[in-house]
């Protein structure tokens, strides 16, 4: 990949892959942090990365860097925070897209990147299967899930 491709993948991704990190973890910070490492990331293995194939690398990264970062603040928080936290309900929320995006925090971060990729930004099972490092069926049966538990929980 050479700079201008880079800069072209800049230009033409980093909405899409806000809005992804954002629909994983509604935290800007973590977002900005995950978009940071994932363009630091692809500049440093420019040379191996075809252009083509760089969203999805991007995707990976975000991904990854989301997870880490709510691992890490989810071993790191106090026990309190985790009962108050615990105890909040989607159902006292009155607007109905706060209620989606409570319902999908309440999902596991594999059901939400797998509805996010799929429902969202449109990709086959296939491509998603591919960048989670899945086959298909787990994708399959992982959407299913996150679908299934979106329902009891709406």
């Amino acid at each position: 990949m050479t700079q201008k491709e880079y800069n072209r993948a800049i230009e033409l991704w980093a909405d899409d892959l806000y809005s992804f990190a954002m629909y994983c973890c509604n935290d800007k910070e973590r977002c900005n942090d995950a978009m940071q490492e994932a363009f630091t990331a692809l500049w440093e293995k420019h040379e191996e990365i075809d252009f083509n194939r760089c969203k999805g690398f991007l995707l990976m990264v975000i991904q990854r860097k989301i997870i880490d970062s709510i691992r890490h603040d989810k071993y790191n928080q106090p026990i309190d925070d985790e009962i108050i936290n615990a105890s909040t309900s989607p159902h006292n929320e009155l607007d109905l897209s706060d209620s989606i995006q409570s319902a999908m925090r309440q999902l596991t971060e594999q059901q939400r990147i797998i509805l996010t990729l799929h429902d969202i930004e449109g990709y086959d099972y296939k491509e998603i299967a591919q960048m989670q490092g899945m086959n298909y069926s787990q994708v399959q049966v992982t959407a299913f899930r996150a679908r299934s538990r979106l329902k009891k929980i709406l």
